[in-house]
């Protein structure tokens, strides 16, 4: 194992405790710590680092919570007096996280430092810079052309996710390309607002062909995604580390924590890790431009764009939304009854007054009309930007538009922006209705960037 891998995914596997959620504010020594028999981490919501899913935790590795609260138990038998050390949660927004550690709503905190910038008082917290693994890597998927070297990347492209530093690596290889009067390696960085999970599912199911990734994401996500090759040859300087922080009166702790990921406990902590709880959500993608879907496309498309046009709504995110519940086939019916296309129950239908909706463009007109009727009832005041509204629609069409007002008043109270979904309101309905809205709506948004990768919406570069 890197040793640089052995100091990042320590602080990310600390993260998740079966244990409740610590509430009171609270400022103590580490001594004091050890007397209570408690440690409150604050993590941030994040798909890797932490999910509660309708009040189950999931993330990086509870086992290796288990390993440090095992450690810490071991180590403080005799204070402890027979009791087990507690380490507890407290979730929260990234850019909150030192400021719980200052109020005193938790003793430790982990998150992405190194992507937010300069660190604020920083006098007042013992910084710890656990690198990303110092490289992001190329990776490929199960359908990928065979690459031995960069240059076999002559003319593709390749995807990477908002703070990728592989252009840098990229333009070197350009400059040797363009001499030798091959087509240079195009980038596109970020992909939309897809994260790294979302860019290692669409390459495991064939929707793109190469992807850029810190090393030590895909060796925690490749159990899961078993299709996928990490080419560590192929890499580039990561330019982002993640970090923990304690406040600068608790060294002592921090010395613990240091030792903890260094130890043999932590090792065997990290062998017991597991995801198997994400494999029940993560069903595979559909590929929206094989020659049967695509041709499905072309055939609704001029219909997507006309009731998008209508109600203000992204056609691509109709179409989407028509792939992700039935393939764009008109013929279907679910068991409850749902009809064609965009899956309508006959009553919904009805009430729309668009037409029969066994027949394929009453039944896209009324989708649409349907979604547009989700935010105009029920969001009439939201000030939703970009793809806000149409991802919103989407949410409202899978879990109910009661349910996402609920998740935005709760994203809202928590520090979250309740007119942004991805990175926010997807968080609060997940941990009221499950992980599946969060998949759901991520699926939809994948399939509409598949889309426009098509139609050349979505603009490479040549570094």
């Amino acid at each position: 194992m890197h040793p640089v891998f052995k100091l990042i995914l320590p602080v990310a596997c600390l993260l998740i405790s079966t244990l409740s959620f610590a509430q009171a504010t609270w400022l103590g020594t580490y001594s004091e710590m050890i007397e209570r028999g408690e440690i409150r981490i604050a993590v941030p919501y994040d798909r890797t680092i932490y999910v509660n899913d309708k009040g189950v935790p999931r993330g990086m590795s509870i086992e290796v919570s288990k390993g440090l609260r095992k450690w810490l138990t071991e180590k403080y038998a005799s204070q402890l007096k027979g009791k087990t050390f507690e380490v507890r949660l407290v979730p929260t927004t990234s850019t909150q996280l030192l400021s719980a550690l200052t109020s005193g709503q938790a003793d430790l905190v982990i998150g992405d430092f190194g992507v937010y910038g300069k660190i604020p008082n920083a006098k007042d917290f013992i910084v710890n810079h656990a690198t990303r693994q110092e490289r992001e890597v190329l990776v490929t998927g199960p359908n990928s052309p065979l690459i031995r070297q960069l240059t076999d990347l002559s003319g593709q492209t390749i995807y990477g996710s908002r703070n990728t530093n592989f252009h840098t690596t990229l333009s070197t290889v350009n400059k040797e390309l363009r001499q030798d009067n091959k087509p240079p390696i195009n980038l596109i960085s970020p992909l939309g607002d897809l994260d790294d999970e979302d860019l290692l599912e669409m390459l495991h199911s064939g929707l793109i062909p190469y992807v850029i990734i810190s090393d030590w994401k895909y060796k925690l996500w490749q159990p899961i995604y078993t299709g996928l090759l990490m080419h560590e040859d192929l890499s580039a300087k990561d330019s982002g580390w993640i970090g923990w922080a304690v406040r600068s009166s608790n060294a002592d702790f921090n010395n613990d924590l240091t030792a903890f990921y260094l130890s043999d406990s932590f090792l065997q902590s990290l062998t017991a890790f597991r995801q198997e709880d994400y494999k029940q959500h993560l069903k595979g993608l559909k590929d929206p431009i094989d020659k049967t879907s695509w041709f499905r496309f072309e055939l609704m498309r001029p219909l997507f764009e006309r009731y998008g046009s209508e109600y203000q709504l992204n056609p691509l995110f109709i179409a989407a939304l028509g792939f992700q519940e039935t393939l764009l086939n008109q013929s279907a019916v679910s068991q409850v009854g749902a009809i064609g296309v965009m899956q309508l129950m006959p009553a919904t239908g009805s009430s729309l007054g668009v037409g029969d909706i066994h027949l394929l463009e009453p039944n896209i007109h009324a989708g649409a009309d349907y979604m547009n009727q989700l935010i105009n009832k029920y969001f009439p005041n939201a000030q939703f930007e970009g793809n806000n509204r149409s991802l919103f629609a989407v949410a409202s069409y899978n879990i109910g538009p009661n349910n996402v007002a609920k998740a935005r008043d709760q994203a809202q109270k928590q520090g979250f922006d309740p007119n942004r979904w991805f990175g926010n309101v997807e968080f609060t309905a997940a941990e009221h209705m499950g992980y599946e809205p969060m998949i759901y709506v991520r699926n939809v948004y994948k399939y509409y960037i598949s889309y426009r990768l098509k139609l050349k919406e979505i603009q490479s570069i040549q570094p």
